[in-house]
C-alpha cells in the first residue's frame, strides 16, 4: 500500500477513536475533538506534501496510469489547438425537437443549441 492509503486508514482510525472517546469517556470529549481536528490538519499537509513532492518523469516515462507521471500526478490537459469543430447537434436538449445541421437555435422553443 502506498503512503496515501496509510494516511487514509489512519484518518478512519482517528475518527473511530474520537467517537469511542466521545461516547465512552465524555469528560475527554474536548481533547478528542481537538486531537481529531489537529490530526485532520496534519494529514492534509502530509497528503499535499506527498502530491507536490513528486518529480516529473524522465523522457518516455509516461505509463498511461493515473497518478503515474507529472508533477501533480494527473493526466495532461488536452490541447485546444487544432481540435475538431464541435459535433453537429441533431436535436434540442430542451424540448427534443429534431434540428437541421447548422441550426443555431431551436425553432420550437428558441433555446440556443450551440455557442454562437
Amino acid at each position: 500500500m502506498n503512503s496515501r492509503t496509510w494516511i487514509s486508514l489512519l484518518n478512519l482510525v482517528a475518527i473511530v477513536v474520537a467517537f469511542v472517546v466521545l461516547f465512552d469517556l465524555p469528560q475527554y470529549a474536548d481533547y478528542a475533538f481537538y486531537g481529531l481536528l489537529g490530526w485532520i490538519l496534519v494529514s492534509f499537509v502530509l497528503l499535499y506534501a506527498l502530491r507536490v513532492g513528486r518529480t516529473a518523469p524522465a523522457a518516455g516515462g509516461a505509463t498511461g496510469r493515473p497518478g503515474a507521471g507529472g508533477a501533480a500526478g494527473a493526466f495532461p490537459l488536452p490541447s485546444t489547438s487544432g481540435s475538431a469543430p464541435p459535433a453537429p447537434v441533431d436535436f434540442c436538449v430542451y424540448c427534443g425537437t429534431s434540428l437541421a445541421p447548422g441550426t443555431a437555435s431551436c425553432p420550437a422553443c428558441g433555446h440556443a443549441v450551440r455557442p454562437l
